[in-house]
């Protein structure tokens, strides 16, 4: 794919010229040792578009970043957690045809996706995978982003 085709991948998440900037700022980072197209193809990969990033639920592994397709199965009401500052959270059961896992949304979060409901179908791009006592959990943070299909 050349840097306009992987740019199309993104195009909703970043700005033309942003990409751009980033594939310059890159290479110098990395010496000219590689190409605009590796570059850009690092950037959408970052973004969560690469198409070999999809996984589905049964192929989810602690601390590794994915991308899915799901439903939403059961919102839990927001809980607020007490520490040095109080931290909203909510957790939303997720499927798809090969299993279910929870997805955490946290503080802002909870504002950005504030109109998902069950049976809603979204993408979850780019979220962090973490296992733990009560199984699998999805994580946004950063670079994740969600989108109701």
């Amino acid at each position: 794919m050349n840097k306009n085709d992987l740019y199309d991948l993104v195009k909703d998440l970043i700005t033309r010229d942003r990409f751009e900037l980033e594939i310059i700022e890159r290479k110098k980072q990395y010496n000219d040792l590689l190409s605009d197209e590796a570059i850009a193809y690092i950037i959408v990969d970052e973004y969560g578009r690469n198409p070999g990033n999809w996984v589905k639920v049964k192929d989810l592994i602690d601390g590794v970043n994915v991308s899915l397709i799901v439903t939403i199965t059961n919102i839990e009401e927001t809980k607020i957690r007490k520490n040095d500052r109080d931290l909203r959270l909510r957790k939303i059961k997720v499927e798809d045809e090969t299993g279910e896992c929870i997805l955490t949304l946290w503080n802002e979060e909870l504002d950005n996706y504030n109109d998902l409901k069950i049976g809603d179908r979204i993408k979850i791009i780019n979220c962090f995978v973490r296992s733990n006592n009560f199984g699998i959990q999805l994580s946004l943070g950063k670079w994740g982003v969600m989108i109701k299909i």
